[in-house]
């Protein structure tokens, strides 16, 4: 019975000992998780520099009616860049993203709301800078449709206009551009869709067109094909004359009317179009998304069939 007893005894120590050893482990790991929370906010704080833009913040921002960030987290933002620099670390467009939503998300609700923090962080209004802000402004003052223009601006790259094309040239010319990009990404999305489709299943003018795409358009039974396309494109192209500056009067070659929207063929007959103008502007970056994506999958498709000969699918 006295050995069954010093049994139970060891038993109990043993468990005893067993768990003290994992309060202490637990002990450890808390002060350890205490102590990497201290040091990650130690590096924020360090990384923010909160002594080298604690001035800035006094420095009213310029007001804008189509660019409004939040007052201090550009500066805040730079300060912070600034601080990296002084480390050897260069500059990049999810940088800038990143110490963005780090901002937006340490201020939280005390001068921001959920959807505002959203907006900020998906925007890529919040990475550009002050000067290339103050040129675009300066020729968006010259259009009708800002918004437009404005459209298709998106995180992680932003403003991305590393040639300067927006900001050195006239209203008209930006709407242009606006107006080719357009074009050019509804073109691409139907032809990457058409490539897709048409190389499985093409059920006009007699079918049966075992070719790569880019070399269908010169098979016989697509030869009446292409008056068609051509007729089909020459009637909104022809009033999108109209559209543009006389190029008589200034020399405004290939520059269109101020008051013009980019895009606007006046073809909605769905009623797709919203009427919240922030709803608008939403659908708009879709769709330059879109298109952007589409003329990139386009160019890659039709050169993989020219490299290999043969059809995608």
């Amino acid at each position: 019975m006295r050995g069954f007893t010093l049994v139970i005894l060891q038993l109990q120590a043993s468990v005893a000992q067993t768990q003290a050893q994992e309060l202490v482990s637990d002990a450890q790991t808390s002060s350890m998780d205490t102590l990497a929370d201290s040091l990650s906010d130690k590096l924020i704080n360090k990384l923010y520099g909160s002594q080298l833009y604690g001035s800035q913040l006094q420095i009213p921002r310029r007001a804008s009616p189509f660019l409004s960030p939040i007052a201090g987290s550009r500066a805040r933002v730079q300060a912070a860049q600034a601080n990296l620099r002084s480390f050897g670390i260069g500059s990049s467009s999810l940088e800038n993203l990143a110490l963005s939503s780090i901002d937006a998300n340490n201020r939280g609700n005390r001068d921001l709301s959920v959807k505002a923090q959203r907006a900020e962080m998906v925007s890529g209004w919040s990475t550009v800078d002050d000067e290339t802000k103050r040129k675009l402004v300066k020729v968006l003052d010259q259009v009708k449709a800002k918004e437009s223009l404005l459209a298709g601006i998106t995180a992680p790259l932003g403003f991305f206009d590393p040639i300067g094309f927006s900001t050195t040239v006239t209203g008209g010319k930006l709407l242009f551009y606006r107006e080719v990009e357009l074009k050019h990404g509804r073109v691409a999305m139907l032809a990457s869709l058409g490539m897709l489709v048409g190389e499985k299943f093409h059920p006009l003018f007699g079918g049966d067109i075992d070719v790569p795409a880019y070399l269908a358009f010169q098979q016989t039974p697509l030869e009446a094909f292409w008056p068609a396309v051509v007729a089909a494109i020459a009637i909104p192209e022809v009033f999108s004359v109209f559209t543009f500056q006389n190029p008589t009067q200034g020399g405004r070659t290939w520059e269109m009317k101020e008051d013009h929207v980019p895009g606007d063929l006046g073809f909605d007959p769905l009623g797709l179009k919203p009427k919240d103008p922030e709803k608008f502007k939403e659908m708009q970056t879709k769709e330059l998304n879109n298109g952007r994506l589409a003329m990139i999958a386009a160019a890659g498709m039709i050169a993989q069939e020219y490299v290999t000969g043969q059809k995608l699918f």
